[in-house]
């Protein structure tokens, strides 16, 4: 997978880990949203690890960087709900928990963005 399409693919895979945990219907929702997120830790590790080895933007590098590190504190936060002696500080982890994957989901799209214009050159030269 080129990594233009993978740095994408991290937004969209932020999204089906929202809907998952969003709905109700779902069969198996726990586990499911929980392997959904470990894909999302795996993918910003890759995604950090790719672009590291890129020629892009040092900008992008620690964003992405950031992002890999942040879907770490949201696979603790998620493991923190699951429990039971912590549940009394439930609201606290899913507060976290949810802005975690909105931190991770805003940063990557806009690292995939960037990068994609910075790859096609489709930036503005300074001023």
């Amino acid at each position: 997978m080129k990594l233009w399409q993978s740095l994408y693919s991290m937004v969209w895979l932020c999204l089906f880990t929202l809907i998952a945990a969003s709905l109700d219907v779902i069969p198996w929702k726990a586990p499911v949203h929980a392997a959904l997120g470990l894909a999302v830790l795996g993918l910003a590790f890759r995604n950090r690890a790719a672009l590291a080895r890129s020629q892009a933007p040092a900008r992008l590098k620690r964003i992405s960087a950031a992002t890999a590190f942040i879907s770490v504190m949201a696979a603790v936060t998620g493991a923190l709900m699951a429990v039971p002696p912590l549940h009394f500080l439930d609201v606290l982890w899913r507060v976290l928990h949810l802005c975690t994957i909105v931190a991770i989901t805003t940063q990557a799209g806009s690292v995939a963005t960037a990068y994609d214009m910075w790859e096609e050159k489709e930036f503005a030269p300074p001023a």
